[in-house]
């Protein structure tokens, strides 16, 4: 299923992780108070002190999405993304090669978006469908959302999407991190076998929830984050204006 992909020289790839890693410190040395979107990141850029940062939770949309009801159906899970990029690509190997042979036969699953050549099933409910012209509307159409993700860092955005829209998803627990909150129709389990249960069940009993309990909880965290933010430099103003 998967063929060598292209990348840069390894020696390229320690080369700008060095000056990157150099550029952070430095910023973070000299900045007042540092925001980050994952609360990993402020441990790794040694601001983890709550006078020295804070984490940002995201939301994808000012006001929370309408709920549409009742939703129309087409397939039992749907994915979208970007798949050339590599920590996609990895999570929706996983997905194909790991959970979707514990599936059913008959469980219907359409994946959108940029997809390298070479990713094909052997499952026949599994099909590539290419870029659509409306995303939200995309997931929509589906019974249960899998949240895939496997690699990679910071924050997912199909993940807080999901939870804005009340969809009923299944996730990895890489799918969740830094995210505090996850609704009562998202169960987490990185075992295939258990993944491809939780899709089945799910798309059998359509659960959708109120998904802007969840962005205004988000909008709530990240007010309280940025008011810690202006207080702290506020306090240090005031000590260099003494």
């Amino acid at each position: 299923m998967r063929q060598q992909q292209q990348s840069l020289p390894a020696p390229a790839v320690a080369r700008e992780a060095r000056l990157l890693k150099t550029m952070e410190e430095r910023l973070c040395r000299r900045a007042r108070f540092v925001f980050t979107l994952a609360e990993e990141d402020r441990a790794a850029l040694g601001v983890a002190s709550d006078d020295r940062s804070a984490v940002l939770p995201l939301v994808t949309t000012a006001t929370a999405p309408k709920p549409v009801k009742p939703r129309r159906i087409d397939c039992d899970a749907a994915l979208i993304g970007t798949w050339t990029w590599q920590p996609n690509r990895i999570g929706l190997d996983w997905f194909l090669e790991k959970v979707v042979p514990h599936l059913r036969r008959s469980f219907r699953i359409r994946v959108a978006g940029n997809m390298p050549s070479d990713i094909t099933s052997a499952h026949p409910g599994v099909e590539f469908v290419g870029r659509v012209s409306d995303a939200q509307n995309f997931v929509r159409g589906a019974a249960v959302i899998p949240l895939i993700s496997t690699a990679g860092s910071g924050v997912q955005l199909k993940t807080i999407e999901t939870f804005e829209l009340g969809l009923p998803s299944v996730a990895t627990s890489r799918s969740l991190r830094g995210i505090d909150h996850r609704p009562a129709n998202c169960f987490v389990t990185d075992d295939p076998a258990a993944f491809a249960g939780a899709l089945e069940a799910a798309a059998a009993d359509v659960k959708d929830v109120d998904g802007s309990a969840f962005h205004r909880r988000q909008i709530k965290a990240l007010d309280a984050a940025i008011r810690l933010g202006l207080e702290k430099l506020g306090s240090v103003g005031e000590e260099v204006s003494a």
